[in-house]
């Protein structure tokens, strides 16, 4: 499936699950910008925005909070319609990559290594650095900044309780999904 015809769908199944918004949005025909390769350069319209740091967003409709990724053929999307107990989502997809000692150095905490150092083999190696690579993903994407810092600040096995992760992972991919949820007052 191509990225176009993935968000293509992916935009189906929103309005889809928000029929308000086929009438507000009801004629677009998708994405961003100028078109993909391939597109013969077809101008294309988006009911999505993306603020300065590069966060998706519906213009007018605060109550729905989503995310999308996509990867080597795969692509994901997580949205959640309340936003009264949820303040932001971010996911990540990736295809599965192999260990790599260097790479787990530039991005993982000093106790994220640790737990890759003391793993027992290379599979759990290579499982655990792909697990945090998404999750730092997931969550930086969550918070609206995408990856734009040190990774190794971001520790993913000291998470706010606030954040929640969910996650899913099979060989050919990693999926993680974080969504933020609001403090509740009392």
């Amino acid at each position: 499936m191509s990225r176009k015809a993935a968000y293509r769908f992916l935009l189906g199944e929103i309005m889809t699950a928000f029929p308000g918004l086929e009438k507000e949005y009801g004629g677009c025909r998708l994405l961003t910008d100028c078109g993909f390769a391939g597109s013969s350069g077809e101008s294309m319209i988006s009911p999505f925005v993306k603020d300065a740091l590069g966060k998706p967003y519906l213009p007018g409709h605060p109550e729905i909070l989503f995310n999308l990724s996509h990867s080597k053929n795969g692509y994901a999307a997580v949205v959640v319609s309340d936003s009264a107990e949820t303040s932001a989502v971010g996911i990540d997809i990736e295809a599965r990559f192999p260990y790599r000692e260097l790479l787990a150095r530039k991005i993982c905490s000093e106790s994220e290594n640790r737990m890759i150092r003391e793993a027992s083999s290379e599979d759990e190696k290579k499982r655990l650095l792909n697990l945090f690579w998404s999750r730092k993903e997931a969550i930086l994407k969550c918070e609206g900044t995408g990856i734009r810092q040190d990774l190794r600040l971001v520790d993913c096995l000291c998470l706010s309780r606030s954040c929640e992760l969910r996650e899913e992972m099979n060989e050919a991919y990693t999926l993680v999904a974080c969504i933020k949820r609001n403090r509740k007052t009392r």
